[in-house]
């Protein structure tokens, strides 16, 4: 009775053997304990793995990003200088008017940020003023012109007869060129980058 019963216990166990391995091909696609998470095809289910908009972009979008960032600033920091450009040189001219004084001045050099000049001023001394003359347009080496400047500050000084309006000029011609070369480039590289441009928009 032993044996038979021994027997037996061995073919139920067989028996199930064989019904867990069929039920193991019916289902490839069943999870394990060991393996993880897996789809009806058989590939890993990702469902459960890390959100993809927290994923850091492209390199390469990130670079067309930064570039147009770099424009960006460069188009702020000429807008600021010019700017400071007009406040100073409007500062000038009113001290300048409030103080009026004029002379006969002699072109000493000429370069493209400065014209130095020499007068002598109503006390009698000679004045180079280190900034050069204002608004100089046209002069040339050796020219002799008619020079305003402040009597409190002879280191201030201008063509006569040209005030702010002159430089203002120039101020907006400078800018105009700025934003017609800086935003089409803006536009362009914001276009490759796909990204915004601040860091402050997130996607929920």
């Amino acid at each position: 009775m032993a044996a038979n019963a021994e027997a037996g216990q061995g073919a139920a166990d067989t028996d199930a053997g064989r019904a867990v391995t069929a039920s193991a091909r019916e289902a490839p696609g069943r999870p394990s304990a060991s393996t993880g998470a897996v789809t009806a095809d058989g590939e890993p289910d990702e469902s459960d793995g890390p959100a993809k908009t927290g994923s850091k972009p492209p390199r390469r979008q990130r670079i067309w990003r930064d570039a147009a960032r770099g424009i960006a600033l460069l188009a702020v920091a000429i807008t600021v200088m010019m700017i400071a450009l007009a406040i100073g040189m409007r500062s000038n001219d009113a001290a300048i008017d409030d103080h009026l004084g004029t002379a006969t001045a002699t072109v000493l050099s000429v370069s493209p940020l400065r014209t130095g000049i020499e007068f002598v001023d109503a006390t009698g001394a000679t004045v180079r003023p280190e900034g050069g003359v204002l608004y100089p347009g046209l002069l040339a080496l050796g020219q002799q012109f008619v020079v305003e400047y402040s009597t409190q500050d002879p280191q201030i000084a201008r063509v006569a007869g040209r005030t702010a309006s002159v430089g203002t000029v120039m101020i907006v011609l400078t800018l105009a060129a700025t934003y017609l070369v800086t935003a089409p480039l803006i536009w362009w590289c914001r276009r490759r980058s796909r990204l915004p441009m601040l860091p402050f928009r997130r996607d929920r």
